[in-house]
């Protein structure tokens, strides 16, 4: 079952365009590497708490296939002064969808 690293970050005002371009960076190597599944890179709009700038969710078949790839290779977003970055891996326990995708007229 694929697991979900989910990294949010604090990102001085004065750091965004270097932390963006080493964010990319890091997702052109970890994309060709064994067990990376897809990531998506959120920017806070600031409605509601504004603790982190970026949330980063990254789907990868396994923590082990995160630990060996990201043991080998240290973003260059970890290292910019003043970000700070908050990961985890993480199982999903509950799913559910839309309500409008569901047909009513079935019985569960």
């Amino acid at each position: 079952m694929p697991v979900a690293l989910i990294n949010p970050f604090v990102v001085p005002a004065d750091k965004e365009e270097e932390f963006l371009r080493a964010w990319n960076e890091t997702t052109r190597v970890f994309s060709s590497t064994p067990g990376f599944i897809e990531t998506h890179l959120h920017k806070n709009t600031g409605v509601g708490d504004g603790t982190f700038q970026y949330i980063n969710i990254a789907l990868w078949e396994s923590a082990d296939a995160w630990n060996v790839t990201h043991g080998g290779y240290k973003p260059g977003e970890e290292s910019i002064p003043g970000v700070e970055h908050h990961p985890g891996i993480f199982q999903e326990v509950i799913a559910s969808k839309s309500m409008r995708e569901v047909d009513w007229r079935m019985p569960l």
